[in-house]
């Protein structure tokens, strides 16, 4: 006779699996970056995950997507983090996305160029009427 497991036992594994997983990913993925502390990252990825596992086992009742923000939180902020770490020394370029084509080449140039505006207007400033 199979005996069958208790939900939350199975929720419990699971979710200690995923938790592990991310933990390890996070820490070797920061290591091979080069952070300072890699394990203080997959840390502050595996305790968000590991309270939102807890409150839903021992409380049950909490809002799923409450139980979501806690456990993405963690990731979040590693995410942010390595984003700073792998483009941070780039200027930001409002016109280009990083590591696009063209990254680094500076704004596009204008469409009327230096010559002037549709209307035959060079190089005037709006506003310089009191100067």
């Amino acid at each position: 006779m199979v005996m069958a497991l208790p939900a939350q036992l199975v929720v419990a594994l699971v979710g200690a699996v995923l938790v592990a997983v991310a933990t390890i990913v996070v820490y070797r993925d920061a290591d091979r970056l080069g952070f300072e502390r890699p394990w203080l990252w997959a840390a502050v990825v595996a305790a968000p995950m590991l309270l939102a596992l807890s409150l839903h086992i021992v409380i049950g009742t909490v809002p799923i997507p409450g139980l979501l923000v806690l456990v993405v939180s963690g990731l979040a902020f590693y995410a942010f983090e390595r984003d700073d770490a792998v483009h941070g020394d780039e200027t930001a370029d409002p016109h280009v996305l990083p590591g696009g084509p063209g990254a680094g080449e500076g704004a596009p140039a204008s469409e009327s160029g230096p010559e002037g505006d549709e209307d035959g207007a060079e190089g005037e400033d709006v506003g310089d009427e009191d100067r």
